[in-house]
């Protein structure tokens, strides 16, 4: 088989939740896809260079990353994509955020930067056992760039927020806790289209694997779509393959039914 880019999600995709690890297994199929030439990517909601997942970059070592739902894109040390959110929007996010008790925000290296922080305090707490990193005042949010925000908090505000502000969409993370907040025009294929450009490939030459809404066009547009077993019913619908859950290494599974990892 010639070489392929072959994109993973991360979250529940990757990295299972129950433990926050990624498997022995799948990381070996990584590094044996990279070996016989393929270009393993994560293509994920988080900035993989962000203080609090840059563990994961460095715990994966994929050829190429598609960071923040395609805003900005890697290959190894250099970029090759980045764009930024506008300030009018964020300030107006953050009014609306404020007047209505939702939490918005996102993370400046080490400290947490949210409208509400009490809120994903809360939600640190139920997931971690505790909530004891620092945070700085919302205000950082209009003098630092970012690709995109996050939402926490229930569907009800995600509902509102759609409504309030048309040019947005808010993909929910895997856990269903809180939401990506980006611009519509925004996904993880944009960031896939740079690198195909960089590589002279085109989407046939795209294999995906992913869970989540934040999944879904670069599943429908890649030359073959995995959607794990524990993914959203939409990803599933629009997917070529539904592997098994991330609980059950689904990755490897897939890869398998792919030809692409030899059986055990």
């Amino acid at each position: 088989m010639c070489s392929k880019i072959i994109c993973f999600d991360l979250d529940m995709t990757l990295l299972d939740h129950r433990t926050f690890t990624v498997s022995g297994n799948v990381l070996a199929a990584l590094k044996k896809l990279q070996q016989e030439g393929h270009i393993v990517t994560v293509a994920t909601g988080r900035d993989l260079d962000n203080a609090f997942s840059v563990q994961y970059k460095e715990l994966i070592h994929p050829t190429a990353i598609v960071h923040s739902n395609g805003q900005k894109v890697s290959v190894g040390d250099q970029k090759i994509r980045e764009v930024f959110m506008e300030k009018e929007l964020i300030r107006r996010l953050m009014d609306f955020a404020r007047e209505n008790g939702y939490c918005i925000g996102f993370n400046i290296g080490e400290y947490g930067c949210y409208v509400n922080k009490e809120i994903v305090m809360q939600h640190e707490q139920r997931v971690f056992g505790s909530s004891d990193r620092k945070y700085i005042d919302e205000s950082n949010l209009l003098t630092h760039p970012f690709y995109a925000l996050a939402y926490f908090g229930d569907p009800k505000g995600v509902d509102r927020m759609l409504e309030a502000f048309p040019e947005i969409k808010m993909p929910f993370f895997a856990d269903k806790c809180g939401a990506d907040l980006i611009t519509k025009d925004v996904s993880k294929a944009n960031g896939i289209q740079t690198l195909l450009d960089y590589y002279g490939k085109d989407w046939s030459d795209v294999i995906a694997f992913g869970d989540s809404m934040n999944d879904y066009e670069m599943i429908q547009k890649a030359g073959i779509g995995v959607a794990m077993g524990n993914a959203v019913e939409p990803l599933k619908e629009v997917a070529d393959y539904v592997t098994l859950s991330v609980e059950e290494d689904g990755v490897c599974h897939g890869l398998r039914h792919l030809g692409l990892l030899s059986e055990e």
